[in-house]
């Protein structure tokens, strides 16, 4: 056995020995019921406090499936009319990339002092 296992196990070294051994049955009963009482109010309390501030709100959840969903953003903005192509959204998407990119290349062609707002 092990030190503290074996002080701990000591009867005298027992911290509030008085509070762990119950006179009668009746008093354990009542002491166990008091734990699950305050457990059971701090979980629906923590339970209400989810429900309350945790859970999006119905106008949060439509922004982000408009967000996340290209197909649902067509459909909110024009009914059953919409039609999502996946293949040119790509391509579109590419497309900007690309322009991007080489405004950049050619910004980074320039010299240092032409991209500063100097004069060249």
């Amino acid at each position: 056995m092990r030190p503290l296992s074996r002080l701990l196990s000591s009867w005298k070294f027992l911290p509030n020995r008085e509070r762990i051994v119950f006179k009668s049955q009746k008093a354990a009963f009542r002491e166990y019921w008091k734990v699950v009482g305050v457990n059971l109010l701090v979980c629906i309390g923590f339970a209400a406090f989810v429900v309350e501030f945790a859970f999006p709100t119905p106008d949060m959840v439509y922004d982000w499936k408009r967000i996340i969903s290209p197909d649902f953003d067509l459909y909110c903005r024009f009914g059953e009319k919409a039609e999502f192509d996946l293949d040119i959204s790509h391509k579109v998407s590419y497309f900007k990339y690309r322009e991007k990119k080489d405004k950049y290349e050619h910004d980074m062609q320039k010299s240092p002092v032409a991209r500063f707002g100097g004069s060249v």
